[in-house]
Order: C-alpha cells, then structure tokens, then sequence
C-alpha cells in the first residue's frame, strides 16, 4: 500500500501544480509523460470545467484522501484492527466510484483522456484490491461495518477523520498562497498598450461593427478527438481586427457560460492590445441540444435565444456592442433583457423583434453548433489559432506569447513582448491624505451623499473610517441605529448601485429592485470585468478569511472616488426590514462574483455574520 499511495501523492501535488499553473500563470506549464494524441489530452483534462471544486483542483483533494488511506492500513496492520481496514476500504471504494464518474466525463464530454487521471485512477484501483485482500472479508461486511460504525464514531474513524481535515485544511491553504503567487498583481488595469506601445482609445459599447466580407480561408484541424476536419471562415462570421492578418482567432463560446464570460475578458484585453495585428472570429457554441447539434445535454437554458439575439445583432451592425452587454449581464438573459441590451448597442427594436421570431436566426445557430461539432468540441469556451486548438494558459499575456512566436517574433523577446499588456498598466495612485469621509453622487434625479469608505461604530455612531477594519457581525436594524445616530441613514439599493456603477440604475422590469436589470454602467466599481488583487475578495487562505482596514486597496474605487465597495464586508441596503439586503460581495466571495450586481437576500434584516457590514448615505437636501 505504502508505496502506491506514495506515487498517488505525488501524482496528486503534480497535478494540482500543472492545473494551477496553465490556468492562472501568464507562463503556462507543459505536462510530461501524457504526450498530446489521438483521445488524449492531459491540459485540456485538467483545466477544464470539471476540474476544480469550489475553485480548488480536484487533484488537489487526492493528497488528504492519500494519507488517510495509508494511516488507517498501517493502524489496521501494526494493531489489528479490522474496523480500521474497513474504514479504508470503505473510502476507497467511494474513490473508484469517482474515477468512474470522471472517466466517463472525459469520454463523453471532453472526448479526451487524461493519462495522469488514468494513474490515479489506477492508484485508486489498487487501494480498493490491497484493502479487500488486507481485510480478508466481503465487500458488503466491510461496507456493513463502517455503515453501522457511524453512528458510534468509534476511535478509528475520529482520528482517520482528523487527519484528513487537517492534511486538507494545509493543502488549501498552500494551494491559496501558490495561486496568489502566480497573479502577483494588486491594481486594475482600465489602461492597456497596444503591443507597438500606442496608447489604445477607450471603446464604447455602442461602436459599430467593421464592414466588410471576410476572406475566404480554411486550415486543417486536429479535432478534439483525433480526426481531421476543415475549420473555414464564413462569410457571415462575426468578426474585428484586420481581416487580411496573418493570425487568425477562433473562438466558440456561450454567452450563458461562466468560464467564458471570465476568458471574454481576457480576449479583449488580447485585442485592444493587438488590435489590427489579428483577425479575431466569434461562433456561438451553445451548451442546448435544441439548437446545437454536438451537444447532448441542456446544461444552458437561456442561452439558445441570447445566441439569437446575438444573431439579429449582428444583423444590424452592433454584434461586438451586444457581446459585451451580454456577458456584462449574464446574471440576466431573458427575452425582455436580451432586448434593453439590443437597444443600448444600438439597434433597431423592431428589427430586432422581428430577428428574433424568425426560424433564420435560430438556423445560423444551429449551423455554428454543426461547424463546433465537425471539430468534436466538448466544451467551451475553445479557441483557435490559424486552426490549432489552443491549449494554454486563459491569459491574455499567454495568448500574447503564443501569438508573438506565430508572428515571427525573435524567439528571445518573446517573454517580453508578452508580458507588455501586463507592464502596460498604469500604477495604482495611492489614496489621497486629504479624501473626503463622504462623497456626492449625482446621477440623473438621483442626489446624495455616501461615505467614502465602510462604516465603523464609535460610541454608537458610524464613522466613515479610512484605515481602520470595518464594524461586522452587524444586523440591518445594528446599521441604521448607527447610521441614525451619526446624522445619516443605511443607503437605498439605488442609491448604492448608483455609487458602485457610475451610473443611474433603472428599474427595466418594474420589480421595484434594480440590481436584477441591466446593468448600465461597470460591473465592478473599477470595470467591467473582474480583477484579481484589485478588491479583498476571494482566493485567500484560510488564514486570511477576514475583513481588512478599508482603503488597503487603492484600486478597488469606484469613479466617484468611494472604496471598497466590493469585497472585504457587505454591505447592508433597504429603506425598511423588508427591503434590506446585502450588496458588494466580501473577502470570502469567490473568484469574480464579488460586483455591483450581486444581491444577497440569504439573511434577514436582524441576522448577522462576520461578514455583514455597512455604510450610511444621506439626502443632499438634509446634508447640514
């Protein structure tokens, strides 16, 4: 056993390193001993949707599981302890269950295999015979014993038990810190540089589309399981950059995808960079049977009419303003929402209207999922690039090295040249000694006061305090008493998303709540897209799941000059108890979903937790 599950441990740490590596380093990693094949694909194995929990590789989750299996065997061995090697057993079978589970997800969806994955399955396989020969009993009595021991929690399965959390508790931490490592910056980047150093113009999403018919090209592709296929350029693609350029993007995405939302982002970061140096192709790969072909199983059900909507978009000029708002407002894909946002990019709404009830929308549709299908793509987003699938790093620097090479780029400038969309950032300013404690927002009939930075309670009052940890474990009822006392009160939903958008929220359904519509300025206070380091939100180790002194993030303020507004607490909102609700997100809210738009309705106006804080707002007419 002990030499198995030592191999299984290190197969393990290797594993959750090329994971954590290819996905959030700008330098990718290269795996060895799983040479790329006809079904055979460790990186897109391993860094795909299915290969994390809860943001942590799975990988990751075979060192504990590892460990506890070689201390219940030797306490089993060395004292003779039957119940110990049932324990054993009984876990290893849960871990040939999951093996089966995986593999068949690698077959059926991925349509690769993982041979890394294959040796821990191995490695699985092999603890569940050694267990079954060590316990020399049948299977259902060893499964029978451990069932009827848990109601005890005998000794055996406390301590195997402990061991566990334990090793699990230091592998998250060390995986935490290791993640940090990789993306070591801590501001936002609104400002890129063009890869020849031109400073680019901001956009608007209301920009039309270039004009134009592509050219006529094809390249040969490898598809995801081993067979040859043509991917062309269409005609009626949907397209930017320089149609004549000598690199060629292709991408396949659903606008009801999450991973793809979060790698939109990193696709235009690429190409405000790059610019007319590429030619960039969207195609809509939905995750919907009833409108792809090379799916079998609905895992998206709006995105079928968003991928129309797209369509008729496109139809009228605007599909890149469209895009944006689309994966901008993904927590709302909805007929009646789909339409707001063709109307802010800018299109007709009775074309759109028409476009959208016609069967030759759902049809180019459908003939995008036929063009992904031909390349046997099992998820998205994929990406092309003159017609080799391409497997690294979700960057924007990585896809900026792999692009430089393909571009002739001398082969010794090639880091460098990479990493300028990273060094292209401006540095964060520091907060000002003289900020103001409160700030004024005005924004259509909209007038008010908000404090500059989370609220502290001083002697029962709320102070807009900057370097100091914000008041928690405060109740909605806590917030208002203190905002009262200090002359203000708890700010309105609106009032809120207004200083945290820029811009003044609408009520587009008539709910009565604004933070289930469009959204209509940023989708974070610093932009559009999720930063890592730029707010205390998310991928920290369990050492630091706490609030921090506000202002300990520069970059994490809105355009009116007011911080941390997502991130470190949330927020407590509402005119009344029954319309109190958290906003903002907190340092535990994971990956990107720490923003403006993100009600929490999960507590109650007198309920509290670590991470409930507040700020007070006040009438500009009552300001003293």
């Amino acid at each position: 056993m002990i030499p198995v599950l030592l191999f299984g441990i290190a197969a393990s740490v290797y594993m959750a390193w090329h994971h954590e590596v290819t996905i959030y380093s700008p330098e990718g990693a290269r795996i060895v001993g799983c040479d790329e094949g006809a079904g055979v694909n460790c990186d897109l194995v391993n860094t795909s949707e299915w290969s994390e929990i809860l943001g942590v590789p799975i990988a990751l989750f075979g060192i504990p599981t590892y460990l506890v299996l070689g201390f219940l065997a030797v306490l089993g061995w060395r004292r003779r302890q039957r119940q110990a090697l049932g324990y054993a057993f009984s876990i290893s079978v849960l871990t040939v269950l999951y093996s089966a589970f995986l593999f068949t997800v690698s077959k059926t969806q991925l349509h690769f295999v993982c041979l890394w994955c294959l040796r821990l399955y191995l490695v699985n396989l092999a603890a569940f015979v050694l267990l079954w020969v060590a316990a020399r009993a049948s299977p259902l009595s060893l499964l029978a014993g451990s069932l009827r021991d848990l109601t005890r929690w005998p000794r055996a399965m406390r301590a195997g038990a402990g061991v566990f959390g334990g090793v699990l508790l230091l592998s998250l931490l060390a995986q935490h810190f290791y993640r940090a490592s990789l993306s070591p910056d801590s501001g936002p980047a609104p400002s890129l540089r063009q890869a020849d150093g031109v400073v680019r113009v901001g956009g608007d999403v209301a920009l039309p589309d270039q004009k134009g018919v592509l050219p006529e090209r094809s390249w040969t592709v490898v598809t995801e399981k081993g067979n040859r296929a043509t991917l062309a350029l269409r005609p009626d693609d949907a397209w930017k950059g320089n149609p004549e350029a000598a690199v060629v993007l292709v991408e396949f995405a659903d606008f009801e995808c999450g991973y793809c939302k979060r790698f939109s982002a990193e696709v235009k970061r690429f190409h405000e960079a790059y610019g007319d140096r590429v030619l960039m192709v969207f195609r809509h790969y939905v995750l919907d049977p009833s409108c792809n072909p090379g799916v079998k199983n609905r895992r998206h059900g709006r995105a079928c009419l968003a991928a129309q909507a797209g369509i008729c978009a496109q139809e009228q000029g605007r599909f890149w303003a469209f895009h944006d708002l689309a994966f901008k407002n993904q927590h709302q894909l909805e007929g009646g929402s789909l339409r707001a946002y063709a109307v802010k990019s800018g299109l007709d709404p009775a074309r759109f209207d028409a476009c959208v009830k016609a069967k030759a929308s759902r049809q180019r549709v459908y003939e995008h999922g036929a063009t992904g299908k031909a390349l046997d793509i099992g998820g998205v987003p994929r990406l092309y690039i003159n017609g080799a699938r391409y497997t690294g790093a979700r960057t924007a620097e990585a896809m900026a090295r792999h692009v430089e090479t393909l571009l002739g780029g001398d082969p010794a400038e090639v880091g460098k040249q990479a990493l300028a969309l990273r060094e292209a950032a401006p540095p964060v300013p520091p907060i000002p000694d003289d900020v103001p404690s409160t700030r004024v927002i005005r924004y259509g009939e909209l007038h008010f006061e908000i404090d500059t930075f989370e609220a502290v309670i001083e002697e029962g009052k709320a102070v807009s305090a900057r370097g100091r940890t914000p008041s928690h474990r405060v109740t909605w009822f806590d917030a208002g008493e203190a905002c009262e006392a200090a002359g203000r009160r708890l700010c309105t939903e609106r009032e809120w998303l207004a200083a945290c958008q820029g811009a003044l929220p609408i009520d587009d359904d008539g709910s009565g709540h604004f933070t289930d519509d469009m959204i209509e300025g940023t989708a974070y206070p610093y932009s559009d897209f999720h930063q890592r380091g730029t707010c205390w939100d998310g991928n920290h180790g369990d050492d630091a799941k706490r609030p921090m002194p506000t202002g300990s993030f520069p970059g994490c303020v809105s355009r009116d000059g007011v911080y941390d507004l997502t991130g470190n607490v949330e927020e407590w909102v509402g005119e009344s108890p029954r319309r109190a609700l958290l906003l903002g997100g907190a340092y535990d809210t994971p990956e990107d979903k720490a923003r403006c738009y993100r009600p929490n309705r999960a507590l109650e106006a007198g309920a509290s937790a670590i991470r409930t804080g507040f700020r007070c707002c006040m009438s500009i007419e009552d300001a003293p």
